[in-house]
């Protein structure tokens, strides 16, 4: 039987109605948890800057398919959106090596890859900067008297944001360039605290509490980058958690454990999703671009290029109607005129190529215009 709900998603993006494309991908996935319903819901949700969601969509994906190239894309420009580089990085190399088609289609990673290694050079230049201009600290003189404490608690500004798949929960401490010695990261089977001494030494709690449900502490790491502290947990039992913590009390009465995943990603309020910082895209685009003019496009690949150059002119009008003519008679009408294509039924007067006949997954015959 043919997923209508997916149809009725891909539409709803056509449409550019974000919000509710992302409640029809989700009617899909709880039918059947397919690779195209969450890297289609993961595109929703970036469209709408919510690129936490995104990534868990995307990672539940390739999950399933590893080698699902369209949850690569999404995954690789998710994890940018949260200044996860590296991983972004890896994510879209990954699926440069799987796209075919069109060269425009390869462009496009080329495009977000390049962006991905200037931050990665950026930072890592950030932190050179600051290790060679941090000052060589004497050693400290022997206490005479009472021992005082070396740091003192304040209000934590310090925020963290995480994604989950069924079987590891991924935390980023939104911290740049803590050292180890300057964290304190426990994990315990049912717990978590993250502290951090700042560089006044101040130490702020990021993170205390009870665990959503236990971990295996044995099977968990912490890595320290330039952009983040990255805690990877590994679940003791495989579901969707429905929060990080219990609560702010360790100690507090457990919600019911779901009997089947969840559909919709946990997001931690209030954390950023920070995209890029202030690099200067447009001097990289036009070099990008000079690049690019050197290879010209030739026949169907010129005829394509055409088509994205009107697209990317066009008003939302006029690309609503290019998608749905386009889409609705199976590639064999093209038209900028959303007057017309508004009230155009194309499923019903597409007209097949010679010889042919439309039919649905199941391989019965659609309505259609006979050939003349």
């Amino acid at each position: 039987m043919t997923d209508t709900h997916l149809a009725s998603a891909s539409q709803l993006m056509v449409d550019e109605r974000y919000e509710e494309a992302i409640e029809a991908y989700g009617r899909s996935i709880e039918s059947e948890r397919s690779t195209a319903a969450l890297a289609g819901r993961a595109a929703a949700f970036l469209k709408l800057g919510q690129a936490t969601a995104a990534l868990q969509d995307a990672s539940a994906a390739l999950a399933i398919d590893s080698a699902y190239e369209p949850a690569l894309y999404r995954k690789g420009l998710a994890c940018f959106e949260l200044d996860e580089y590296e991983s972004a990085v890896a994510a879209l190399r990954q699926g440069l090596a799987l796209a075919g088609g069109p060269v425009a289609e390869r462009r496009k990673y080329n495009q977000w890859i390049r962006k991905c290694e200037a931050e990665i050079e950026e930072e890592e230049e950030e932190e050179e900067e600051e290790q060679e201009a941090a000052p060589q600290q004497p050693p400290a003189p022997m206490a005479v008297g009472p021992a005082v404490p070396t740091s003192k608690t304040i209000a934590n500004t310090i925020k963290y944001q995480y994604y989950q798949s069924d079987s590891d929960v991924t935390i980023s401490v939104l911290a740049k360039n803590v050292p180890e010695e300057r964290a304190t990261v426990v994990i315990e089977e049912k717990t978590l605290l993250v502290k951090i001494v700042t560089g006044e030494g101040y130490e702020m709690t990021v993170i205390a509490g009870e665990l959503y449900d236990p971990v295996v502490p044995s099977e968990c790491s912490v890595r320290y980058l330039p952009s983040k502290i990255e805690i990877k947990l590994k679940k003791k039992e495989s579901f969707n958690w429905n929060d990080l913590l219990l609560g702010d009390t360790i100690g507090g009465d457990k919600p019911k454990k779901p009997q089947a995943l969840r559909n919709k990603p946990a997001v931690v309020t209030g954390a950023p999703t920070p995209y890029a910082s202030g690099k200067n895209w447009n001097a990289i685009d036009r070099e990008m671009g000079e690049e690019l003019e050197k290879d010209k496009p030739e026949g169907e690949e010129a005829l394509n290029k055409l088509f994205q150059d009107i697209y990317s002119k066009a008003t939302p009008e006029t690309r609503r109607a290019m998608n749905k003519s386009f889409q609705t008679s199976g590639g064999t009408v093209l038209s900028t005129n959303w007057t017309e294509v508004e009230k155009a039924d194309y499923e019903k007067d597409r007209q097949a190529p010679a010889g042919m006949v439309w039919k649905n997954w199941e391989g019965e015959k659609l309505p259609q215009k006979e050939n003349d």
